[in-house]
Protein backbone atom coordinates (compact mmCIF):
# COMPACT_ATOMS: atom_id res chain seq x y z
CA UNK A 1 0.00 0.00 0.00
CA UNK A 2 1.32 3.43 -0.95
CA UNK A 3 0.64 6.86 0.49
CA UNK A 4 2.15 10.04 -0.96
CA UNK A 5 4.38 7.92 -3.18
CA UNK A 6 5.95 6.07 -0.21
CA UNK A 7 5.36 2.46 0.68
CA UNK A 8 3.57 1.99 4.02
CA UNK A 9 4.77 -0.58 6.50
CA UNK A 10 2.37 -3.05 8.11
CA UNK A 11 1.87 -0.51 10.91
CA UNK A 12 0.79 2.10 8.38
CA UNK A 13 -2.01 -0.17 7.17
CA UNK A 14 -3.77 0.33 10.50
CA UNK A 15 -4.37 3.97 9.72
CA UNK A 16 -5.94 3.54 6.29
CA UNK A 17 -9.23 5.34 6.07
CA UNK A 18 -12.19 2.97 5.78
CA UNK A 19 -14.85 5.61 5.25
CA UNK A 20 -15.95 7.74 2.35
CA UNK A 21 -15.49 11.49 2.10
CA UNK A 22 -18.85 11.75 0.31
CA UNK A 23 -21.16 11.86 3.33
CA UNK A 24 -24.34 13.66 4.32
CA UNK A 25 -24.14 17.07 6.03
CA UNK A 26 -23.13 17.24 9.71
CA UNK A 27 -26.02 19.39 10.72
CA UNK A 28 -28.26 21.99 9.17
CA UNK A 29 -26.83 23.14 5.88
CA UNK A 30 -24.99 26.42 5.95
CA UNK A 31 -24.69 28.79 3.07
CA UNK A 32 -21.68 28.00 0.94
CA UNK A 33 -21.40 24.50 2.38
CA UNK A 34 -22.03 21.79 -0.17
CA UNK A 35 -21.66 18.11 0.67
CA UNK A 36 -20.76 15.45 -1.81
CA UNK A 37 -17.62 13.97 -3.22
CA UNK A 38 -14.71 16.41 -3.37
CA UNK A 39 -13.25 17.15 -6.72
CA UNK A 40 -10.16 15.10 -7.55
CA UNK A 41 -6.87 16.95 -7.14
CA UNK A 42 -5.35 18.67 -10.11
CA UNK A 43 -2.09 17.21 -11.40
CA UNK A 44 0.17 19.83 -9.81
CA UNK A 45 -1.69 20.01 -6.49
CA UNK A 46 -0.56 16.69 -4.97
CA UNK A 47 -2.32 13.49 -3.93
CA UNK A 48 -3.97 14.90 -0.79
CA UNK A 49 -7.79 15.05 -0.73
CA UNK A 50 -9.27 16.85 2.25
CA UNK A 51 -12.88 16.31 3.33
CA UNK A 52 -15.32 19.16 3.47
CA UNK A 53 -15.62 20.27 7.14
CA UNK A 54 -19.40 20.56 6.78
CA UNK A 55 -19.87 16.88 5.84
CA UNK A 56 -19.85 13.74 7.94
CA UNK A 57 -17.81 10.75 6.81
CA UNK A 58 -19.87 7.66 5.94
CA UNK A 59 -19.11 4.01 5.31
CA UNK A 60 -17.63 3.20 1.92
CA UNK A 61 -20.21 1.30 -0.16
CA UNK A 62 -19.17 -2.22 -1.20
CA UNK A 63 -17.28 -2.49 -4.46
CA UNK A 64 -18.76 -5.16 -6.77
CA UNK A 65 -15.35 -5.67 -8.40
CA UNK A 66 -13.69 -6.74 -5.13
CA UNK A 67 -14.46 -10.30 -3.99
CA UNK A 68 -15.96 -10.69 -0.54
CA UNK A 69 -14.83 -13.62 1.55
CA UNK A 70 -17.75 -15.02 3.47
CA UNK A 71 -16.72 -17.29 6.28
CA UNK A 72 -19.09 -20.15 6.64
CA UNK A 73 -21.05 -20.27 9.89
CA UNK A 74 -19.74 -23.07 12.14
CA UNK A 75 -16.83 -23.79 9.79
CA UNK A 76 -14.85 -24.96 12.82
CA UNK A 77 -17.04 -28.10 12.85
CA UNK A 78 -15.70 -29.09 9.42
CA UNK A 79 -12.10 -28.84 10.63
CA UNK A 80 -12.91 -30.66 13.86
CA UNK A 81 -14.47 -33.48 11.81
CA UNK A 82 -11.43 -33.61 9.50
CA UNK A 83 -9.03 -33.71 12.45
CA UNK A 84 -10.83 -36.46 14.39
CA UNK A 85 -11.99 -38.67 11.51
CA UNK A 86 -9.19 -38.18 8.95
CA UNK A 87 -6.04 -36.75 10.57
CA UNK A 88 -5.80 -38.66 13.85
CA UNK A 89 -6.70 -42.07 12.34
CA UNK A 90 -4.04 -41.60 9.65
CA UNK A 91 -1.44 -40.74 12.30
CA UNK A 92 -2.47 -43.79 14.34
CA UNK A 93 -2.31 -46.14 11.32
CA UNK A 94 1.11 -44.84 10.22
CA UNK A 95 2.43 -45.16 13.77
CA UNK A 96 1.17 -48.75 13.94
CA UNK A 97 2.80 -49.60 10.60
CA UNK A 98 6.13 -48.09 11.69
CA UNK A 99 6.04 -49.86 15.06
CA UNK A 100 5.42 -53.30 13.50
CA UNK A 101 8.05 -52.89 10.77
CA UNK A 102 10.91 -55.37 11.03
CA UNK A 103 14.34 -54.82 9.57
CA UNK A 104 15.32 -57.14 6.72
CA UNK A 105 18.19 -59.53 7.31
CA UNK A 106 21.49 -59.09 5.53
CA UNK A 107 21.41 -60.75 2.16
CA UNK A 108 23.87 -63.28 0.85
CA UNK A 109 27.25 -61.76 0.10
CA UNK A 110 29.65 -62.85 -2.59
CA UNK A 111 33.08 -61.24 -2.59
CA UNK A 112 33.94 -60.57 -6.22
CA UNK A 113 37.36 -59.17 -7.12
CA UNK A 114 35.96 -55.90 -8.46
CA UNK A 115 33.92 -55.12 -5.35
CA UNK A 116 35.11 -53.22 -2.27
CA UNK A 117 38.53 -52.31 -3.66
CA UNK A 118 40.21 -50.19 -0.98
CA UNK A 119 43.74 -49.02 -1.76
CA UNK A 120 43.90 -46.90 1.35
CA UNK A 121 42.11 -46.99 4.71
CA UNK A 122 39.42 -44.43 5.44
CA UNK A 123 40.51 -41.71 7.91
CA UNK A 124 37.61 -42.41 10.30
CA UNK A 125 36.77 -45.25 12.68
CA UNK A 126 38.57 -48.49 11.88
CA UNK A 127 39.30 -47.47 8.27
CA UNK A 128 37.25 -50.29 6.72
CA UNK A 129 33.73 -48.91 6.88
CA UNK A 130 32.67 -46.07 4.60
CA UNK A 131 31.30 -42.85 6.03
CA UNK A 132 27.71 -43.90 5.32
CA UNK A 133 28.11 -47.54 6.36
CA UNK A 134 24.98 -49.29 7.64
CA UNK A 135 25.76 -52.41 9.69
CA UNK A 136 22.27 -53.81 9.07
CA UNK A 137 22.60 -53.80 5.27
CA UNK A 138 26.21 -53.36 4.16
CA UNK A 139 28.92 -55.99 4.41
CA UNK A 140 32.53 -55.30 5.28
CA UNK A 141 35.46 -56.93 3.50
CA UNK A 142 36.34 -60.31 4.94
CA UNK A 143 32.86 -61.31 6.02
CA UNK A 144 31.77 -62.44 2.53
CA UNK A 145 32.44 -65.84 0.99
CA UNK A 146 34.42 -65.97 -2.25
CA UNK A 147 32.48 -66.95 -5.37
CA UNK A 148 32.65 -70.56 -6.52
CA UNK A 149 35.43 -71.37 -8.96
CA UNK A 150 34.37 -71.76 -12.56
CA UNK A 151 36.63 -74.51 -13.89
CA UNK A 152 35.36 -75.89 -17.16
Amino acid sequence: MYKNGKKLSSMGKLFVRNYSLCGPPRGPSKPGCQCGCPTPPTPGQGPKITPNPCCRPCIIPPNPCVPRFHHEKDSWKKYKFLAFFVGFPLIFIQGFICYNHTLPEKGECRDYEYMRIHNKKYPWRDGVKTLFHNDHVNHVPGECTPPPLDCD
